[in-house]
């Protein structure tokens, strides 16, 4: 009985005083931008990210089902940039192909909370991304952002039917002052069909048909995703005190 009164004295007087010595939580937000760009010819590789980026690292893209599966062709190249480079960097991405950006919705994140963003990739697209996040804060190395993006892709293999397959990784990078984080690399090729044809003669039925003709082409599109973190603190609720 007086254990029980000695617990419930100190609940009373005392955990006042101990959530009063807690400090502010921090808070990661998250703001996403994608880029896509659709590859003039002297790019068709992509944009070579390793001469561009810091803390560069190349993050194979695998199988769902088959961790083992791997094909060159599909896989992410990861690294960060300042904030100033980062404006220089999306003006330089017009040299490189038309680039259109997609905004996306911004996201919050508390300490070791993970969440799933489903980015929207613009009209058209085949491919799908879907970005695991979780922020995990620790005083040492420093607070940090786990990344586990999920991509649907239409996988084409030469003349056999194209199957949707599932494609994951991993990485994990530390978030700095002022630093944009870049995935980069993951590109998609479409077949664009397109009619020349003369002015007005081209036009004319039957007779027409010589002056026109169609051509083919592969489109090749890079996805670029941007992350801009920004770690806030948040003062904790204290609860009032027992007069």
């Amino acid at each position: 009985m007086r254990r029980m009164l000695f617990l419930l004295f100190f609940v009373v007087f005392y955990s006042p005083a101990v959530f009063a010595q807690q400090g502010p939580s921090e808070v990661l937000a998250l703001d996403i931008n994608v880029v896509q760009i659709v590859l003039n010819d002297e790019h068709r590789d992509g944009v070579d990210w390793e001469a561009i980026v810091s803390d560069f690292h190349m993050l194979p893209l695998k199988k769902e089902d088959d961790p083992v599966w791997i094909d060159k062709r599909y896989h992410l190249s990861a690294g960060t940039v300042s904030a100033e480079d980062y404006a220089v960097l999306l003006d330089a991405l017009d040299t490189v192909g038309k680039m259109s950006q997609v905004p996306q919705e911004s996201v919050r994140l508390t300490k070791d909370e993970s969440l799933a963003s489903t980015l929207s990739l613009g009209e058209g697209k085949e491919q799908t991304v879907r970005l695991g996040l979780r922020f995990a804060s620790s005083a040492n190395p420093g607070p940090s952002i786990v990344i586990d993006p999920v991509i649907g892709v239409i996988f084409k293999d030469g003349g056999k039917p194209p199957v949707a397959l599932t494609l994951r990784t991993s990485t994990q990078v530390a978030i700095k002052e002022n630093t944009v984080i870049v995935l980069g690399g993951l590109t998609d090729e479409i077949e664009i069909t397109k009619t020349h044809k003369f002015p007005i003669l081209g036009n004319l039925p039957l007779i027409g048909l010589v002056f026109r003709n169609q051509g083919r082409w592969m489109q090749k599109t890079e996805t670029v995703i941007f992350l801009i973190p920004r770690v806030q603190s948040v003062a904790v609720q204290q609860p009032e005190p027992h007069p």
